[in-house]
């Protein structure tokens, strides 16, 4: 299973490289997040601020009519590029837009539709129904104009055109910024905060589709470029990728529903708070998970099984190695964290931050075989694996909610996730791809557990001795852990990728230090 030093750097280039032009931007809009929400919280109060989450938890569903063509735009536009058939992508690129536009239309109706009857569904106080049918027409619209709007990004993607998709990311986090303080300082309500980021959606769509037109123009489609034959391989290959995302959204969305539909909307803060501070891990790991798909594409368009199969290794590997330090850290430090970001009346729910986080985390080590198995065109059966733990998210939740509260919809989400991720996915992955399972070990498994150990002993005995109480202290006790988990996953990943990436690194910088002395 040894690859030559061609592939190898192949691999780092692709992946870590790729990687790493994608944080830059992600980290800034991560901490754009994270400021702005204390602001939002204090200012609209944890029942607007619970209805605000509610709304878009059940709006959301309407991002499903994309149907997963977004992801055969990627896989098209990546196979026709390495091809050099840019005719064929076209065709792909206009059938996919016309669908997009209908369904956009659709979404935006269904948000009409929905609004009268939404307030009576859940436990909605009568003061707040106008407003909760208001949030769910905007919502609705804002869902039908980003479906289509999602093509040129799709393009970018299926290009690896991240530096450019991270360049309007960040400015679309700013502008969203902007215009929540904004209204908030005029007086506005959440209400005006939805209206306002259409506007930064239709921005955003703007931006990408200009930038599009000066790096590739010949895949700007007509719409005489549309072919009723490329609509077959579309759903083809999307079917499987909209059940994937329909149990995606299930597993992250439908919690907050279930809550709101046994509990009082009010209720819906705390755990909406929770789970996004434990998907901090996972929207850090999204920055390279961009670019196995449109890799895996171009592999698979050549036959390349040696390459692919190093591409899911490293993937798999360093997903666990980015998520396992952020993750780990919030099932120990949850409390203190969400007292130090929203205020110590939060900080009893850190047992909410553990369960999500460690669900999370195991969501996200599946991440790289859809990737991969996407770009090869072999994720059928994930599909209907991701459905079936989806139902028993949905039923344990359910279940659970009534006698053991918010725990007990967060226990719903581990276990069914727990059970696909390390007894179905990932050895379905291994078999597809025909690795063994002491390569899985050598390579995934053993230079992320041993440091993650070390960690969470040093996190513990650190808080002990040091507290967290403060937050001077408790950003001590978080890069003791940190700096432990790194130095340690330093020293057992001999021969990976990321050690010769990252003292290569210190090579340089130590030399242009000594030539600059």
């Amino acid at each position: 299973m040894a690859v030559d030093r061609a592939t190898g750097a192949l691999i780092r280039r692709s992946v870590l490289h790729g990687t790493l032009s994608n944080y830059a931007g992600k980290l800034v809009m991560l901490a754009i997040g994270l400021l702005v929400t204390p602001f939002v919280l204090a200012h609209i109060g944890p029942t607007d601020f619970g209805l605000l989450a509610l709304v878009g938890s059940v709006v959301a569903y309407g991002s499903l009519l994309d149907l997963g063509i977004s992801g055969a735009v990627i896989k098209y536009v990546a196979h026709h590029a390495t091809r050099g058939e840019e005719r064929e992508a076209r065709a792909t690129i206009a059938t996919a837009l016309l669908l997009y536009t209908a369904l956009g239309a659709v979404a935006a109706v269904l948000g009409l539709i929905l609004a009268p009857f939404f307030p009576t569904l859940f436990h909605i106080p009568p003061a707040q129904h106008a407003t909760a049918r208001g949030l769910v027409m905007l919502m609705g619209l804002g869902i039908g104009i980003s479906i289509p709007g999602a093509v040129p990004a799709a393009i970018l993607a299926g290009l690896r055109r991240f530096d450019i998709l991270n360049l309007v990311g960040i400015t679309a986090a700013l502008l969203s910024a902007a215009a929540t303080v904004a209204v908030l300082l005029l007086g506005g309500g959440i209400l005006a905060i939805t209206a306002a980021n259409i506007g930064v959606t239709l921005v955003t769509q703007a931006l990408n589709l200009g930038l599009l037109r000066r790096i590739a123009p010949g895949l700007l489609p007509g719409w005489r470029d549309a072919a009723h034959e490329r609509v077959r391989a579309i759903a083809s290959f999307s079917a499987s990728v909209f059940a994937v995302q329909v149990a995606g959204r299930v597993q992250s969305k439908t919690d907050e529903v279930v809550i709101a539909a046994f509990l009082p909307v009010s209720a819906v803060t705390p755990f909406a708070l929770a789970r996004r501070l434990g998907e901090i891990p996972q929207t850090l790991t999204d920055q390279f998970m961009k670019v196995l798909l449109p890799l895996a594409a171009t592999l698979d368009a050549t036959d390349d099984r040696g390459r692919l199969r190093e591409v899911w290794l490293t993937g798999t590997r360093l997903t666990l190695a980015l998520c396992a330090p952020l993750s780990g850290g919030l099932a120990v430090l949850g409390g203190p964290v969400l007292a130090a970001w929203v205020g110590p009346a939060y900080a009893g729910y850190g047992p909410l931050v553990t369960i999500l986080a460690l669900a999370i985390l195991l969501d996200t080590a599946m991440w790289p075989t859809g990737s991969v198995l996407q770009g090869m065109g072999r994720h059928r059966p994930l599909a209907l694996i991701a459905l079936g733990s989806a139902a028993a998210n949905l039923g344990l939740s359910i279940g659970l909610a009534p006698r053991y509260g918010l725990i007990g919809v967060a226990l719903g989400t581990l276990i069914p996730t727990a059970i696909e991720a390390s007894c179905i996915v990932l050895p379905y992955a291994m078999r597809t791809l025909g690795i063994s399972g002491r390569a899985m070990w050598r390579s995934v498994l053993a230079p992320v557990i041993a440091p993650a150990g070390l960690m969470l002993l040093v996190l513990v005995l650190a808080s002990q001795h040091l507290g967290t109480d403060s937050p001077p202290a408790l950003v001590t006790v978080a890069v003791a852990g940190g700096v432990t988990y790194g130095m340690a996953y330093m020293i057992l990943a001999r021969g990976l990728s990321e050690r010769e990436m990252v003292m290569g690194g210190m090579t340089q910088v130590m030399a242009r230090w000594r030539a600059r002395s």
